[in-house]
């Protein structure tokens, strides 16, 4: 390569990364104090105390997330919950992913014969959709999700070593490609996705030879020791958690519910293409609904798998656009696969987002390749089309962030009763709109004492009883609270629209032997049966705590 043609890629590469850094940190900005809630407090209780060598045991949790935990461990023990250093890394490292993106969708198209005029603005498009989608926030801010930014730039690195290695055949490009994908296997379970989109490389790059049957090719077993080294991976989980997935479990990641599988991966295409994340609650009902019908979910796998058959038979004779567009979305399937059996959230913002992080490049390499059927003209409207509602909508995602954080803050800087012996929380939130705030699946009533504990440093003597929790629609959703001569709390919402939450799923009426709980009309009942006499009982009001005083005269709190 001529010094010029150097000078010259070099000034790209700086151009893209710096529209990259500017653009994420002008929308993430606001975002910057975000992200330390729910499992991140579990962390810190994983952490705290532990000796770095734990790492190789993942400190504690189910998964050989060895890369993740080593990270993490360092970043706990440099940074704490500082939030700025914490936000540089992550936002950071999404820039990085967006501009390994921008090269690797450069590379793997410059195959089949391209210039890099041809594909440098396609690639810049399709990676820049990347970087401002608002389905890519939560891996963004928050602090948990590392594994999703760090395997996707391993992945993308490995990937990016195996194009230079079917462009000049060098044997060390490829063996640093293999120890890329180890190192993403044992960051996050993500990574098993990889050696089927290795082999969709391997033969993309040899249906542009010169090769009559692109399998023939010397290249071919190059995606072999993928699958080598996948299945030590398996061995290993076997050996020592005992099966052979970790995290969520076998029962669950095993699962090979095909008409699950088509409806979850016809989900995430639509929700990248149609954004109806940010549909009325009646209209995302009505397409989740059409998408979970066996009749939808079964042509959807059978319209694709007859493509892959019918386009795979005719694929030397296609128009080079079509191929594109058929291997881009072909990519974003198999990227989807070590997660299209888990559950697609829909009904609130943000939540599960982050699972369709990395599988989101490639539907974005498939949309700009697709639009090129079009004019320039058109092509033009339709990606200011997307760039703008991406835009406004990931403007908005961060804005909850952002109000939640406020939240969470105003409520641990304001709570008082550490040494109670017994906290009654009556109500407070789980999300806002979706926005994890005190989201709690321990089913041992620890978000909120957790919470004070590391993020607050409020150690707190008593025993916490969550009573209940709600969906935030506004920063200052509370309650109106009365008690009467039986103390009977009863609370009642400002304003309509949200409901009750409890161990992360929504609740109804229970009892335990301390209190009765009762959803009534707008709000709730909550019968005290057996307090300690110091107890307290406190409730959500905006981002400050209210307490209600039991035994005394029928009356409204305040007054």
């Amino acid at each position: 390569m001529s010094s010029s043609s150097t000078k010259y890629h070099f000034r790209e590469n700086a151009f893209v990364l710096g529209v990259f850094l500017v653009a994420v940190h002008l929308l993430y900005a606001q975002t910057w104090q975000a992200g330390f809630v729910t499992d991140f407090t579990g962390l810190q209780e994983r952490l705290d105390g532990a000796p770095f060598r734990e790492f190789l045991h993942c400190f504690g949790f189910p998964a050989l997330h060895q890369v993740t935990n080593f990270f993490l461990f360092l970043f706990y023990k440099w940074f704490g919950t500082s939030p700025l250093p914490w936000y540089l890394v992550y936002t950071s490292l999404h820039v990085v992913n967006g501009w390994l993106g921008y090269t690797l969708v450069k590379r793997v198209f410059l195959l089949k014969g391209g210039t890099f005029n041809q594909i440098s603005i396609p690639a810049f498009i399709a990676a820049l959709l990347f970087v401002v989608s608002p389905y890519n926030a939560e891996a963004v801010i928050w602090k948990v999700c590392f594994n999703f930014l760090f395997c996707t730039v391993t992945m993308l690195s490995s990937f990016l070593f195996l194009v230079k290695y079917l462009e000049c055949e060098k044997k060390p490009s490829l063996i640093y490609s293999y120890l890329f994908f180890a190192v993403a296997l044992f960051t996050f379970e993500l990574a098993l996705a990889l050696p089927f989109i290795a082999f969709v490389i391997i033969f993309w790059k040899n249906s542009t030879s010169n090769e009559a049957r692109p399998w023939e090719c010397p290249t071919r077993l190059a995606s072999v020791p993928y699958f080598i080294i996948s299945g030590f991976y398996f061995l290993l989980n076997k050996i020592i958690l005992g099966g052979w997935v970790g995290h969520y479990g076998e029962s669950v990641h095993l699962n090979f519910d095909l008409k699950n599988i088509a409806a979850n991966c016809l989900k995430y295409f639509s929700k990248n293409l149609l954004y109806w994340r940010e549909w009325a609650h009646n209209s995302k009902q009505t397409l989740i609904s059409f998408c979970d019908n066996p009749m939808t979910a079964y042509a959807f796998l059978l319209v694709g798998t007859t493509l892959l058959f019918s386009l795979s038979i005719v694929y030397k004779k296609l128009n080079i656009t079509i191929k594109s567009v058929f291997i881009s979305w072909l990519l974003f399937f198999l990227a989807l696969a070590p997660i299209a059996n888990l559950y697609v959230a829909w009904i609130l913002h943000g939540e599960n987002d982050r699972y369709g992080y990395f599988a989101s490049l490639f539907f974005y390499m498939g949309l700009v390749f697709i639009l090129h059927f079009f004019n320039k003209k058109i092509q033009i409207v339709f990606y200011a089309v997307f760039l703008c509602v991406s835009i406004y909508n990931l403007h908005k995602i961060n804005s909850y962030w952002k109000n939640s954080t406020s939240v969470v803050r105003g409520l641990l800087n304001d709570f008082k009763w550490q040494k109670n012996s017994e906290v009654y929380v009556l109500a407070f939130p789980e999300n806002y709109k979706g926005i994890p705030m005190f989201k709690d699946f321990s089913r041992q009533g620890l978000a909120l004492k957790s919470a004070l504990k590391y993020l607050d440093k409020k150690n707190t003597d008593g025993k916490f009883y969550q009573i209940a929790q709600f969906n935030m629609n506004f920063p200052t959703d509370g309650f109106t609270a009365i008690v009467d001569s039986t103390n009977t709390i009863k609370l009642e919402f400002h304003e309509w629209g949200s409901w009750w939450w409890r161990h992360g799923i929504g609740t109804g009426d229970y009892a335990t032997e301390k209190y009765d709980f009762k959803t009534v009309g707008k709000g709730c009942e909550i019968k005290i049966k057996n307090a300690a006499a110091d107890a307290a009982f406190i409730y959500s009001d905006g981002d400050k705590w209210k307490e209600v005083f039991l035994n005394t005269a029928t009356r409204k709190h305040g007054e």
